[in-house]
Parts: structure tokens; sequence; C-alpha cells
């Protein structure tokens, strides 16, 4: 009886764990932080109602931006807007930005751009993926300290939820850039931000046995 008593308390008390009587369920958590690791620009170029895409495009030599990088396109008086994201690494961030910098003076303010921010590439989340072996341990270690002090030991694994090790990417960038004119070179100012954590999270129930 004292057993059934100690478990209903540390079910009511663990906000990570549930006991019941013959399993546990516990859920694991841990945080990745991932440093984003490309720069997003945003791009705009200012054509005539009869100009198409290969005679917009033609004004952006050397981005490498197709149709695929196309954002949206909007009609203005008798001109066209057409919009662009450009998504580049962090390692190329300068030269890229010089690169439009000279497109957008020569261009004489028919190309135009902005930095929107930095993000992690879809790349990078895929190479860190979180590891279900690791969630599966934390989940075992608190296990264990929970059905100890109640008399149980812990058993095998009965099972783990669905999206066990799912990653919940930040919406926060890390980093932070502002645009600002220097003589005739556009720079970028960087400033360190702290973001949310990529969230790694499993499910887990096992089986418990008595010690008695």
């Amino acid at each position: 009886m004292w057993k059934t008593c100690l478990l209903l308390l540390f079910s009511a008390g663990a906000a990570f764990g549930q006991l019941d009587d013959n399993t546990i369920t516990i859920t694991a958590t841990r945080q990745v932080t991932l440093q984003p690791d490309q720069i997003v620009f945003n791009l705009g170029v200012q054509a005539a109602e009869t100009a198409g895409l290969d005679d917009v495009l033609a004004q952006l030599p050397g981005t490498g931006i197709s149709a695929a990088n196309l954002g949206s396109v909007n009609g203005f008086l008798n001109m066209v807007a057409w919009d662009f994201t450009l998504k580049v690494p962090l390692t190329q961030a300068s030269a890229t930005t010089t690169l439009l910098a000279q497109l957008e003076q020569k261009s004489g303010g028919v190309v135009s751009f902005n930095v929107q921010g930095t993000q992690v590439s879809e790349a990078l989340q895929q190479a860190q993926p979180c590891s279900q072996t690791a969630l599966v341990a934390d989940a075992r270690s608190q296990a264990q300290t929970l059905a100890a002090a109640a008399g149980y030991t812990v058993g095998p694994v009965l099972a783990v939820s669905d999206g066990s090790g799912a990653q919940t990417p930040s919406s926060v960038p890390t980093y932070v850039y502002s645009n600002f004119i220097v003589g005739q070179f556009l720079a970028i100012e960087q400033n360190f931000v702290t973001g949310p954590p990529t969230a790694c999270t499993a499910v887990v129930k096992f089986q418990l046995y008595s010690y008695h």
C-alpha cells in the first residue's frame, strides 16, 4: 500500500514523468543551439511593363539569381517592381554585399537591396539532428530516480512517442544585420543577439519491476 501511495505522490509532483501501476512515462528534452550560417538579402528591380523575367535577370549578373528566387511582382504607374530573395553563406556576406552595392550604383537606382537577416540553413539542421539514443538515455536516468525512490527498478523501453527527437527551428535569428553607407560602399554592421535554441523531445515509456 505504501508503494502505491508513494507512486501517486511522485506522479502528481513530477513535471517530467508519470508513474502508474507497472510503467513509467518520461518526457526528455534537450536544447541544441545552432548558429545561423546564411545571410538573407532582399533585392528589388524596377522595370518597364514590357520587360520579361529574362530582361530583369539581366540586371543582376553574377548573383546567381534565377526564377526560383522570385518572391513577387507588383505593378505601379507604368513600372513593375520585381522582388527577389537571395540566401548565401555567411562567409560570402561581404563579397555579396560588395557585388550588390556595385549593381545598385551602376543601375542608377533600378536595382536596390537590403539585408533581411540571417537563418539556419536546412542543410545545417539536417546535419545536426537530435539524437534519439541520447534522449532515451536521459529519460531512463530520470525514470530510475523516480522508480528507485518507490522501491522499483526500470526495465525495458515499451514505447517511444511519434516524432521523438524532432526539431523545432528557432524563429529568431542569432545575428541581426543593419546596412549603412561608408563613402561609396555599403558595409554591414553585425550585432550578436542570442535567440531561442532548438528543442529536441522524446516521450519514453518504460516497464517497472518491483524489488520484492
